[in-house]
Order: structure tokens, then sequence, then C-alpha cells
């Protein structure tokens, strides 16, 4: 997720994706048994979740200029079992997405997850533990690279396949830029592939080399986590948890951004759109129709440049859905589901 709401603007457009128009997603069957609302009133079932994820591997890596990064992976016994890298939004963190790899992994996928450097339980970059910070954005994608090499390549799969949200997805992009065959296919949940005009170039006035949160932005805050006034989530059990998560590993939670986290990412935003033609993986790209954390018009830019050069990617529309797509209500996230486990199966 990314919490720069007085930056970003809200807007959804229909635009064309690389083979039809934009199209909105319909209410489907849970064909693959995924995790319901329901079932996350079961205690029962939610002791399932933890008791699943608590027996995940974990450990730290070190990343470029000698930080800690924290990961987590779930391997299936069976061999060359598919296996999904996670990359996670901003402020993100493993813990967030316990229903999720919870649910992959019983479908028979083995799952990587890391957490970016900054946030979660990864090393922090400046003395304030809460400030969202990044001095090199390429380090994110380093990172995930080594993450990849030293973890995923050490098992054998049958496929590998990218899944990224929001910050994650401007990362995951550039991934597939640099490295086009590392995997088979990608999704991307609302991701960010540019901040409301004016941001960028208002940031660039404002930034100099000592750490300091943008406008609007501060240290983290409890008191703001009303679920009534959330602009993330419709799902309330799932805003519960992803809350309590936070409040169980406090030491993974991160507040505002920085001016030098918005400059650095301004940045990245002109390379994913010089570096398109780099990309090789068919990828699939959904934008919430009630955002209000990315700006939805970037993708529609993105997606235009890519038909332009014939790639492989198919971008849907998702109604009645707030920017979180992978933790919304059941209607939304099972549609989301679906769709990108049909696409993966493609490929």
């Amino acid at each position: 997720m990314i919490r720069l709401l007085p930056l970003i603007t809200l807007a959804l457009f229909l635009f064309p994706s690389c083979k039809v128009n934009f199209v909105a997603l319909q209410k489907e069957e849970n064909i693959h048994n995924l995790t319901t609302e329901e079932n996350l009133l079961d205690s029962m079932y939610v002791s399932k979740i933890e008791s699943f994820y608590s027996q995940g591997k974990e450990g730290y890596f070190i990343g470029q200029a000698n930080l800690k990064i924290y990961y987590k992976t779930f391997i299936q016994e069976k061999q060359n079992s598919p296996a999904i890298l996670i990359s996670a939004g901003r402020t993100e963190a493993a813990i967030k997405y316990k229903e999720l790899i919870y649910d992959l992994y019983q479908i028979g996928y083995s799952i990587y997850i890391h957490d970016h450097r900054g946030q979660g339980q990864s090393g922090r970059m400046t003395d304030d533990h809460d400030m969202g910070y990044i001095d090199t954005f390429q380090f994110y994608i380093d990172d995930m690279r080594y993450f990849y090499e030293q973890e995923l390549m050490r098992n054998s799969h049958s496929k590998k396949y990218l899944l990224a949200h929001s910050m994650g997805g401007a990362i995951g992009m550039t991934y597939l830029e640099q490295y086009p065959n590392d995997f088979d296919a990608a999704a991307f949940s609302s991701p960010m592939l540019g901040l409301r005009p004016g941001t960028c170039s208002a940031t660039k006035l404002l930034v100099n080399e000592t750490p300091k949160y943008a406008a609007g932005q501060s240290e983290y805050q409890d008191d703001k986590l009303n679920f009534k006034h959330n602009k993330l989530t419709g799902s309330e059990i799932r805003y519960k948890r992803m809350n309590e998560a936070f409040a169980a590993v406090p030491q993974a939670k991160l507040g505002g951004a920085s001016y030098q986290w918005i400059d650095r990412s301004c940045d990245q935003f002109e390379y994913l759109f010089e570096n398109i033609s780099e990309i090789q993986t068919p990828f699939i790209l959904f934008s919430a129709k009630d955002e209000k954390i990315v700006y939805p018009k970037a993708h529609q830019h993105f997606i235009e440049k890519a038909q332009e050069l014939n790639k492989t990617c198919e971008a849907f529309t998702i109604k009645n859905a707030k920017h979180e797509l992978l933790v919304e209500k059941d209607e939304q996230r099972i549609e989301i589901m679906n769709h990108i486990l049909e696409f993966y199966g493609r490929y």
C-alpha cells in the first residue's frame, strides 16, 4: 500500500489493453476454494492460516549498501512445483499477506516474499524508523534479483511467476525490463506507475539531502486506522486482520513517505516508460475503479505504449474496489485471483 493521499489524485478511465479494450471483470465462482470473509470470521480457520504462516522458512540476506533484508519462503514438498515471488507495496510486509500466501500454497504454488528495504522487518536507512525513505530506487530491484538467485533458483520449479502490488509493481515492472527471462508471467495489482501531475515537479523543488517527511506525511499513526474512512479496501474483516498483523509485529510498521522517496520514485517512472521495449514477460494488470492511492491514468499510458510495442499483456478494471485488490471483498478478490491463476496457467 502507499500512504500518499494528499499527493495522489483519484481518477480512472477506461483504456485499451494490449489485446482488447480495457475490460470490467464480472462476478465469478470461487473455483479455487479461496479463503472467504466468512472463513475469516471462524477462529479455527484463522488458526490454520496463522499456524501455516508460522511454519514458513524465514531469514535475512544482506542487500545493497549492507542492509539486512527480511524474507520468508513456503516451499511445496512436491518437486518442480510452480513458484510465485510476491513484490509488496510501500509500507507493507510479508505478515500482511498471510491469507494470500495460504491460498496460493493450497492451490499448489511455492511462495517467496521479502520485505523491501526500509520497511517491514527489513533494515531502515534513516534514524527515523517510521519514515518511508529510499536512497537509490535501483536497490529495490537489486535486492529482488539477489533474493531470486539465492532462494528461488536454489529449488527446482516448473514455472516462475511474479505477483506485484502498488510500489511493488514499479519494482516488479523494472525487474521485467532488466531481467526479461526470469519469470514466465507476471501479474500487477494497482501498480504504482506514476503520481498525480505536478507531484514530481513540486517535489524536485522541495527535496534536499536531509531526509524529511513530505507534506501531509508523518510517522505511523494508529489513530488513523478507522475502517469507515479507509481508502484501501471495502473488506472490513481483511482491513482488521491487516492492522492486527502489524500491531502484533510493531517493528514492521512504517509511516509516511519522505521527499526523497517520492523523488526517487518519480525518476523511476521515467525509466519504466523509457524501457517498456525490453519487457518480454507476458503480464496482466488490474486497476481498481475506486482507486484513491496511485494514479490510474499512468496505467492507461503504460498499457498504450506496451500495445504499440506489441507486448503480450492484458488489462482489467475492478468495479466496486479500492486500492488493495488482493485484500478486497470476496467478489472482487475472487475475480482477480481467478484471472491471475488462469493467466499464469497459459504460460
